[in-house]
């Protein structure tokens, strides 16, 4: 135990009474491969572990990097991260999380470029299809902050961009069935000819003068909604809905009058009244005994009365004879100055008990005002204010 310098150099075991100690050299010389000799060590020449050498060591006096000194080359730091994969703690300087085994960066100590970004949503081995192909490929063995083969830095993946979602329009309505037509209303000229042709259809077609289904707003003898033309099982009918004016339907047969009918004979508008029995053979006036001169006494059975546009009254002529004619130049009421009548339009005849009217085949026709809902055939005549139709019903 001689005296070897220390650690802190020399130390109680340096020399004493004994003097030099037993482990210098001795007897035997200097062994090379000795273990107390003085044979060179790995850190220089060394007589021995207890020689006097100061080597370096964790006790020598050469400060040493480590966790004692100033740290070997190689160690991690014990600064702790978080991995971005699975937020587990995890020692910064660590090429791969300890618990996920996500790859966190190189395990240098010196600086280098900053590693790539981590998409922390990106694809793993756990994808399929070509995410799976994209990540292998990024996994083959490359160069490594550390040297030898490695992982490079996986880049980031981008997803696809999702289009946002619009929904398929909405199917376009289908349209609306079109309503059966069951006839067709003809107008008709005043020369005779055809005019403009209206279709009917659907439960029921309104005429008039506006907000009708078939309008005339120039016509200032119709209503608004003047007449309605429903269809029947066995062709059509009227509907009036003027009360003023109404409608008339030409004959196309004698028509019985009664008190009270309408006829519109060329331009001529006439209201059939019957007379009464009391005024069929009035009494004779006498005043004191003197007896009132006139007119040899007659027995009508009724009366025609010519209405006027203001609601008067101009002619009124009583009927007498069995057969009364009614023209432009022949018969027993003539109109000569309406061009509308014929030369012999009609005849209006009494039986004793009933009148009944005839047309004689004139051009324009003769007609009367409907009372009530009437039914019209294929092919009659309607006149509504002052137009003229032909009702054509579908067979």
């Amino acid at each position: 135990m001689g005296g070897m310098p220390g650690p802190t150099g020399p130390g109680p075991m340096g020399p004493g009474p004994m003097g030099p100690g037993p482990m210098g050299p001795g007897p035997m010389g200097p062994g090379p491969m000795g273990p107390m000799g003085g044979m060179p060590g790995p850190m220089g020449p060394m007589p021995g572990p207890m020689g006097g050498m100061p080597g370096p060591g964790p006790m020598g006096g050469m400060p040493g990097p480590g966790p004692m000194g100033g740290g070997m080359p190689g160690m991690p730091s014990a600064t702790p991260t978080t991995c971005p994969r699975c937020s587990a703690p995890a020692l910064s300087g660590f090429a791969f999380c300890q618990q996920c085994g996500f790859r966190i960066g190189a395990p240098s100590t010196s600086p280098g470029p900053a590693p790539a970004a981590i998409d922390v949503q990106g694809a793993t081995l756990a994808a399929t299809g070509a995410d799976a192909a994209r990540v292998r490929a990024g996994m083959m063995p490359g160069p490594s902050p550390m040297g030898g083969g490695g992982m490079p830095p996986v880049a980031a993946y981008a997803p696809p961009p999702v289009a946002a979602y619009a929904p398929p329009p909405a199917p376009a309505p289908a349209p609306a069935p079109a309503a059966a037509t069951w006839g067709v209303a003809v107008s008709v000229n005043r020369d005779g000819t055809d005019g403009e042709r209206f279709s009917l259809g659907g439960e029921y077609v309104i005429v008039g003068r506006a907000g009708a289904d078939i309008v005339f707003d120039q016509d200032r003898f119709l209503a608004r909604h003047h007449a309605r033309l429903e269809p029947t099982a066995d062709g059509c009918r009227v509907v009036p809905i003027d009360t003023q004016n109404g409608v008339f339907r030409k004959m196309d047969a004698p028509l019985e009058l009664v008190n009270g009918s309408m006829l519109l004979v060329g331009r001529e508008v006439l209201r059939f009244e019957k007379v009464d029995a009391d005024e069929q053979t009035p009494d004779s006036l006498v005043r004191h005994g003197v007896a009132l001169f006139g007119s040899p006494p007659r027995e009508p059975w009724g009366r025609l009365l010519q209405m006027l546009p203001s609601g008067g009254v101009r002619d009124v002529r009583h009927l007498w004879d069995d057969e009364i004619t009614i023209g432009r130049e022949e018969g027993d009421l003539v109109y000569s100055d309406d061009a509308f009548l014929s030369r012999r339009h009609c005849t209006i005849g009494w039986d004793g008990s009933r009148a009944v009217i005839t047309d004689l085949g004139s051009s324009n026709g003769t007609f009367m005002r409907l009372v009530g809902v009437t039914a019209v055939k294929h092919g009659e005549h309607i006149r509504m204010g002052d137009q003229l139709f032909r009702i054509e019903l579908r067979r």
